[in-house]
Order: structure tokens, then sequence, then C-alpha cells
């Protein structure tokens, strides 16, 4: 059991971009797009309870594994365990949204959901823990179903960004780093990695020394908001330029 389940794994380690990462992500997206074809094809009120609650289930069992999982091995601690990584916090705040119908939290979840899990995907914090050790699927598992939430809401509510959310995004973001500075300086610990860069290689490498790395991560955090939202900002110019259109069909 401790080969799967155990701190000091002796199995290949994680690879970046190897054929079972490759093959995790493509699960998410197509779990994703799973969702999104089922309640164009069944659009009545079960299978969107049904996804709902099971989205709401998924999220908590993964947060109450990750948090056994590191009792059992000796690992928890306030330090490091609490949920306050954003993409932690946010499959906590997921189970709100999704039994709560929540536009509010909808509207921060588009943002954390879609660049931070999206990003945690595609660079994963897994150090030696590849395929098929526990804390593999905990972490794919994890992050998919926060981005498979907030694809559940848009598909299922009608959902969506506004250049208004991304900036309010942007701003409880920014507050939220003060929550986990001080929750850094009250644990000793390293949330959001703003106390010390982690220990594997990460983007944060090329961004300078600390303090100024953090302002790096802010502007790679704005650039990833507005690379999620782009999709809807285009298509909204599309919608205008032809409103436009065909308002004046002479127009050249």
């Amino acid at each position: 059991m401790d080969d799967y389940f155990g701190l000091a794994y002796a199995g290949a380690p994680f690879r970046l971009f190897s054929a079972a990462h490759v093959l995790a992500i493509l699960t998410v997206v197509a779990a994703s797009l799973a969702i999104v074809a089922a309640l164009r094809r069944w659009p009545g009120p079960r299978l969107r309870e049904a996804l709902r609650y099971g989205l709401a289930g998924v999220c908590t069992l993964n947060q109450v594994a990750w948090d056994g999982w590191q009792a059992w091995v000796g690992l928890w601690s306030p330090a490091y365990s609490l949920p306050l990584h954003i993409c932690t916090l946010s499959g906590v705040l997921c189970v709100i949204m999704v039994l709560a119908r929540s536009r509010r939290l909808y509207e921060l979840l588009y943002f954390w959901g879609l660049a931070g899990s999206g990003n945690a995907l595609l660079t994963p914090d897994l150090q030696i823990y590849g395929f098929p050790h526990f804390r593999f699927w905990l972490f794919f598992t994890a992050h998919g179903a926060v981005i498979a939430a907030v694809v559940f809401m848009s598909a299922a509510y009608g959902l969506r960004p506004t250049w208004g959310a991304l900036w309010r995004a942007v701003a409880l973001t920014n507050a939220y780093m003060l929550v986990a500075a001080l929750a850094n300086a009250a644990t000793g610990g390293n949330y959001l990695y703003l106390a010390r860069k982690p220990e594997f290689a990460t983007l944060m490498d090329y961004l300078g020394p600390w303090p100024w790395y953090i302002l790096g991560l802010e502007l790679v955090g704005i650039a990833s908001f507005l690379a999620v939202y782009l999709p809807w900002a285009v298509g909204d110019w599309r919608a205008a330029a032809m409103a436009s259109h065909h308002v004046n069909p002479t127009k050249r």
C-alpha cells in the first residue's frame, strides 16, 4: 500500500508533459466538454441537479482525502495544510458556489478556476509523486473538479464573466494576498508563495528575488485573468460589430 499511498514513493517520478500528465489534462477537458454536451442534450432539472450535487460531493471528498492523506503520512501542519492556497480554497468555495448557485462566487471562481487551476494542471506541484500514486490522482481530480464546476455553472445557468467581474477578481485576489501573508506570519507557512519561492522549478525563478517576484506574479495573474476572459471579449466584440452592421448595412 505504501507504494501508492506512502510519503516515500519509489515509483516513477512525475514528469512534465509525460503521457500520464497529458492524459490527465485531456481527461479534465473531456469531462468538462461532456458536462456541456449532456446539459444541452438533456436540459431538464434532473441531470442539472445530479451534476450540481455530484460536483459538490467530488470537491468535498477531495478536500477530505487531501487532509486525510496528510494526517496519515504525518505531514499535516498549519504551516502547510490549511486550505489557503488559491487552488485549494477554490475547491472549498466551489462547494458553496454550486450548492448556493452563487453568481458572485462564480465571478471569482471563473478566474481563479480557469486561470489558477488551469495553470496548475499545466505545471503541477507534484514533486516525486507520479502516476499511479494517490497524490497524482488527488491533484488532478481536485483541480479538474474546480474547472468542471465553473463550466457547469456556465452551461447550466447561463452565467458568464464580465469586465467588471475581472477587475473585482483582481481586487479580491490582492485582498486575499494580505490574508495569506498574515497566515504565513502566524504559522511560518508559505501560502501563495509569498514568503519565499517554492523549492521546485517554476516561473517565479525568472521573476527576480523576493519580494520583487511577487510583483511579477501580480502581472502574470492579471495576464492570466485577461487570457481566460478573452473568448468572451472577442464574442462581445463580434456581436457588437454584427449589430452595428445590421443597424447600418451600408457602412463599410
